[in-house]
């Protein structure tokens, strides 16, 4: 009887070895498959999370979120190199604005900055404006977690409200081989586009380096209302901030060409923040884009996105204002942030390397407006 105890003994723990390896198995493969069959766009958005994610701890005082605009606005090596400033920026093109409290959760998870820098434009936009693309960008590229779980919840349910192609089953967002299937073709992947990135800036080899004149409207202040279900996640996300005990919050609307509509919705947004208290830099008026350095002929590549010309001097207005403001520390000669500076001189080098020829001929094109600028006021010519 005891050898007969001892033998079924023995089977129960063959047959939970076997499932333990089996369950083993059963996850590494999920693994394999997630991230062969996971997104992947012809930007590398996924790059940005996964770089953020192997920072050193503490190492990372400021996160901007945001779109394009601060993606490609926003220099952060050069922010590090000049002011010592230890910045990232958490973006992506077209980063739904609706998902920042998500966001700077899912920052918060491996660093504490002492300022969050939240882009405002996406506030313009209701569910009508939402892409999947933008969604999956994002969401599709943060590790499993509570959080990511909610934001697709979120995410799902806020598409419901517009009449847009997202999808709102959110079974693809958990099972990511179920829209990507087709990932094992070599035709299927995207085409990589060659943006750069540092620190989360994004550099593009060629549309960083073009100039384009942009006629901004005379500001005014006119409001107009944003989408319901958009102010609700605003409303929302202040709520959120409310509840940051070592993190403030400074909101902003960086320059370009605003529309009319585009103008009177950020007027809006404004005054609902401004209301519960928080802060918004606003760069839309001639007088600070004059005081930031921008010029509509030499320092954008379109209406929506600043050069790297611009870039530069956007860069060294918001850093002083914020290191002042915020009383953010120099850490130019912290260990943990030497990786800041050497993305500084990987950017340099490239500026004589890989980029040199698109670099010099953007800076041969505004040196020529500029000559031309100052000798037509010279004349009195306008």
């Amino acid at each position: 009887m005891a050898e007969k105890v001892r033998e079924d003994k023995g089977i129960l723990k063959s047959n939970a070895v076997r499932a333990l390896i089996f369950l083993c198995i059963i996850a590494a493969a999920v693994v394999i498959c997630t991230r062969t069959f996971g997104f992947a766009d012809a930007e590398r958005s996924n790059l940005v999370l996964e770089q953020y994610y192997d920072l050193e701890p503490d190492s990372v005082d400021v996160v901007y979120f945001g779109s394009s605009a601060v993606q490609r606005g926003y220099v952060v090596p050069a922010a590090f190199h000049e002011e010592g400033v230890s910045a990232y920026s958490y973006t992506c093109g077209t980063q739904p604005f609706v998902l920042t409290k998500y966001f700077m959760e899912e920052t918060l998870k491996t660093q504490t900055p002492k300022l969050f820098l939240v882009e405002l434009r996406g506030s313009c936009k209701g569910a009508d404006d939402l892409a999947e693309v933008a969604v999956r960008r994002m969401v599709d590229n943060m590790k499993p977690s509570v959080n990511r779980y909610q934001a697709i919840h979120y995410i799902t349910k806020y598409a419901e409200k517009g009449k847009n192609e997202v999808d709102t089953t959110g079974l693809s967002y958990y099972f990511p081989l179920l829209k990507y299937h087709s990932r094992w073709n070599p035709s299927k992947q995207p085409k990589y586009l060659g943006l750069d990135y540092y620190k989360g800036y994004g550099l593009d080899p060629e549309w960083s380096f073009t100039t384009r004149t942009i006629h901004p409207l005379p500001y005014e202040t006119t409001q107009e209302a944003i989408a319901p279900e958009t102010e609700e996640a605003l409303n929302d996300l202040l709520d959120y901030c409310d509840t940051l005990p070592e993190t403030k919050v400074l909101f902003v609307t960086s320059p370009y060409e605003a529309s009319e509509l585009g103008m009177h919705k950020l007027n809006y947004t404004t005054e609902i923040i401004e209301k519960r208290g928080y802060e918004v830099l606003n760069c839309l008026p001639a007088e600070v884009r004059e005081e930031i350095g921008l010029n509509d002929e030499t320092c954008y590549y379109n209406r929506e996105h600043l050069n790297y010309y611009g870039s530069l001097k956007y860069t060294s207005y918001l850093t002083r204002y914020i290191k002042d403001k915020y009383d953010l520390p120099d850490r130019r000669n912290d260990a943990q942030c030497k990786s800041w500076e050497d993305e500084y001189q990987r950017l340099q080098n490239n500026l004589q390397g890989d980029y040199k020829k698109n670099y010099n001929k953007m800076m041969k094109k505004i040196n020529r407006r500029i000559e031309k600028q100052n000798e037509e006021k010279g004349t009195g010519a306008k």
